[in-house]
């Protein structure tokens, strides 16, 4: 069977060694591990069998969160699941889809952010949050909600991102966000 795939250009000197090596060329991991790329987080909207949505109150930030955080130079599925397991103390449960992707300009953090938000469910067992090992430290507050008072207690950079990956879970589709706003799709 023939190859029908084309593939992508690259635009450096380092093309025609990189696409007859198995491994990125030394010269392109040397240029790239110096490169201010952007910052990547991971979240989650994590809910209970009853559909219900946890929410954290993290006491370094203003208003409440989802739980997550920032990828420590790891796969965003990773850091997540790191994340769950620090925060929440839940171990062993697969993610769920991909809900969302939203870039935060650099002009916000100084930096830009991308964020994956995933969806996540909580094993039966959990039906408090008092049946979570939250992390202290790092959480003043947790609570189980409908939507809305989720929505509602968020700020607003965390509520337009949270209302698309929200259309996106009712759907079969992935959001694509620039600081919380729908993005066109590419035609």
């Amino acid at each position: 069977m023939q190859n029908t795939t084309t593939p992508i250009p690259l635009s450096s000197q380092l093309a025609t060694q990189y696409s007859h090596t198995p491994e990125a060329a030394p010269e392109l991991v040397a240029y790239l591990a110096t490169h201010p790329g952007p910052l990547a987080a991971a979240d989650a909207i994590v809910r209970t069998a009853d559909g219900r949505m946890l929410i954290l109150d993290p006491p370094y930030k203003a208003g409440w969160d989802l739980p997550g955080g920032m990828n420590d130079d790891e796969d965003p599925e990773d850091g997540l699941l790191r994340e769950l397991f620090e925060e929440l103390g839940v171990t062993g449960v697969p993610l769920g889809r991909l809900l969302a992707v939203d870039t935060t300009p650099a002009s916000v953090y100084g930096r830009p952010l991308i964020t994956f938000i995933y969806q996540f469910t909580l094993p039966e067992n959990v039906r408090t949050t008092d049946d979570l090992a939250l992390q202290t430290d790092e959480i003043d507050g947790a609570a189980l909600v409908a939507d809305e008072e989720a929505l509602a207690r968020f700020p607003e950079r965390l509520r337009r991102r949270v209302e698309a990956a929200l259309a996106a879970e009712a759907s079969t589709y992935i959001a694509y966000l620039r600081d919380g706003r729908r993005v066109a799709p590419c035609r």
